[in-house]
């Protein structure tokens, strides 16, 4: 019976000087092992946070890329370009979320496969993974390529619509004051010509009555 507490005593005192261990070092202290299972390192995805960032960045892309061919006023003005604008930011916000998602998806099963998880399919999915990521980033690539021409053959349309109107103006106005001196010399030529033959009257006029005049003397 006294050995059995004895033994008692010496757990409780190996125990104490466990719980006192751990409460100082850590529980890598316990003979340089963990006893509980280590915490996760990958935090859960806060979807709405996420997505948040990516309209923000988005947005960000989006503008930076039309103010290299637009101004801000033109895109106030025009609905068309506004609209375009606007659905450029969600394609961009929707790879974007989906890049990150997919990041997040990766290193999950990093995770799972550090931690021990180690079968095949693991790492199929972790491949079919990256390759769905780098399929994400050249997406992400290639519109932006068309985007950034989108806007600048927009750029480079306007500018010469612009041109053709301010030509085929000027042209307009042209060919009105060419008319209008056309006309103003025409109605000076018929002015001129009918004086011309207002004088010739005149004088026939002149001509017929002095030759009646000298008749009537001669006949007296």
């Amino acid at each position: 019976m006294s050995k059995n507490l004895d033994n008692l005593k010496q757990k409780a005192k190996d125990l104490e000087e466990i719980l006192l261990s751990v409460s100082e070092n850590g529980i890598d202290a316990i003979s340089g092992e963990s006893v509980l299972p280590k915490l996760k390192a990958i935090a859960p995805l806060d979807y709405e946070v996420v997505k948040t960032d990516a309209d923000k960045k988005a947005s960000d892309i989006v503008e930076a890329v039309i103010l290299l061919y637009l101004t801000q006023e033109f895109v106030a003005e025009h609905d068309y370009v506004y609209q375009k604008m606007e659905v450029d930011k969600l394609t961009v916000s929707n790879i974007l979320f989906q890049m990150k998602t997919a990041e997040h998806a990766i290193k999950k099963l990093l995770e799972e496969i550090d931690g021990g998880t180690v079968q095949a399919r693991m790492f199929e999915v972790l491949a079919s993974l990256q390759k769905s990521k780098m399929e994400i980033v050249k997406h992400l690539t290639s519109f932006m390529v068309i985007m950034e021409n989108n806007y600048k053959n927009l750029n480079y349309d306007w500018n010469n619509n612009v041109e053709k109107q301010e030509a085929l103006t000027e042209h307009i106005v042209e060919e009105q004051n060419e008319y209008t001196t056309k006309y103003r010399g025409t109605k000076s030529l018929m002015t001129m010509v009918q004086g011309y033959v207002d004088d010739a009257k005149n004088k026939k006029s002149d001509g017929d009555y002095q030759e009646h005049t000298s008749t009537d003397e001669s006949e007296e």
